[in-house]
């Protein structure tokens, strides 16, 4: 007669294996944890680069093609007001918001528009400009983005420190009008060359007749070059003459090429 044999687990052996399934169980747990975490910091850090990088390459866009940086030299704004030869754009702001929650662009009279999404948030944004005598304007941008979680592991931040210079040729807008008197468009080396005007030319005067192309006022038109004088050309316009006067003071009249 043969005896049946039933085997099973004791349980002392349920309580090991239970007891090792915990330990591997925590340290895959651990293991997730860890990973998820770091994934997420780096997807913020990426977050807050790609963000205060975009921001900077727009203002530095902005800032080379505006016609005129507006803000006071030395001193230290929170607004970047750019003068550009575009009138729908002029002039253009750079800002941020009075809860720093992003940084906004308005475009003339648009509605201002924030180049900084929700997942980020102003830490800090202040804009200075200088001006080099004989060079160009320069704007310094300090500008601090941080990643917007309630999350103390994940509340970190991103500063970017740095000067544009304006490169672009000016552009005016309105009237060039110096802040005092005693200013010359000009000096020592003669450094401009040609200027060309669409419209009249007035000299001491404030107002130029109809039909006046050069009006002087309080003064006299010298030519101090011998056998300079002026040209004017005939009605039918065949020729011109230059007229000038002889040592005694005679007024005379010679042929010359039409310039």
């Amino acid at each position: 007669m043969r005896r049946s044999c039933i085997t099973g687990f004791t349980l002392i052996e349920i309580l090991i294996y239970t007891a090792l399934f915990s330990v591997v169980a925590v340290f895959l747990v651990n293991i997730l944890g860890t990973t998820v975490r770091v994934q997420t910091r780096q997807s913020a850090v990426n977050e807050l680069n790609q963000q205060i990088s975009f921001v900077a390459s727009t203002i530095e866009r902005l800032v080379r093609n505006s016609s005129l940086i507006e803000n006071q030299a030395g001193v230290a704004s929170t607004t970047l007001i750019l003068r550009m030869s575009i009138s729908s754009k002029d002039p253009t702001k750079i800002f941020a918001d009075a809860s720093n929650a992003a940084i906004y662009i308005q475009e003339g009279s648009g509605d201002a528009l924030a180049i900084t999404n929700t997942r980020v948030k102003v830490g800090s944004f202040q804009v200075t400009k200088y001006e080099n005598p004989g060079g160009r304007a320069v704007v310094q941008i300090n500008l601090t983005l941080e990643y917007n979680s309630d999350n103390p592991q994940f509340q970190f931040s991103r500063n970017l420190r740095t000067a544009i210079a304006r490169v672009s040729a000016a552009n005016f807008d309105s009237s060039l009008i110096p802040t005092g008197g005693g200013f010359n468009i000009g000096s020592a080396a003669s450094t401009w060359n040609n200027a060309y005007f669409s419209g009249a030319v007035g000299i001491g005067t404030a107002t130029i007749g109809s039909g006046i192309k050069l009006g002087v006022s309080g003064g006299n038109i010298a030519v101090y070059d011998a056998g300079g004088g002026l040209i004017v050309k005939i009605p039918d316009g065949t020729s011109c003459y230059r007229i000038s006067v002889t040592n005694t003071g005679t007024v005379t009249s010679t042929v010359v090429a039409c310039p």
